[in-house]
């Protein structure tokens, strides 16, 4: 891809995949220490031009490793031109390493809030994700 060629995108969708409350052995306070295990993944539809960014985001204490509790949805993406994008003989997609960085700092960010607001009202009210860098997220084969 050109590095002078626009990229044209836009958010077609948020979709919440799965919620889960795991109650706690002993009660939690403020100085509960949350820990978040979260994966990331991209898949591609191209007959509608979607690119699909799922985080998966275990609760945990931070101390215990106890599971507090889970989050799984998806940001979903109108991606101009998709199929420019994807290598079909090998099943791959090929975008700029910007391009993926910016879709999984967005997709984080999103759902970042969307858990703050499922969580509302509930023991994990203060369990906010914390600021991720998508530059340190790793691809898993």
């Amino acid at each position: 891809m050109e590095n002078n060629k626009p990229f044209n995108f836009q958010v077609k969708g948020i979709e919440i995949l799965e919620t889960g409350l795991h109650t706690p052995k002993t009660p939690l306070d403020d100085s509960t220490n949350f820990g978040f295990d979260l994966q990331v993944e991209q898949s591609f539809n191209l007959e509608n031009e979607l690119g699909i960014i799922t985080c998966a985001i275990n609760i945990l204490n931070n101390e215990s490793k106890e599971k507090y509790g889970h989050f799984k949805a998806s940001c979903l993406y109108y991606i101009e031109d998709l199929e420019n994008f994807i290598d079909k003989k090998n099943n791959t997609a090929n975008f700029p390493e910007n391009i993926v960085i910016m879709f999984n700092s967005i997709s984080i960010s999103t759902i970042r809030g969307v858990m703050y607001g499922a969580f509302r009202g509930t023991y994990l009210n203060g369990a906010i994700l914390p600021v991720v860098d998508p530059n340190g997220i790793t691809e898993k084969k």
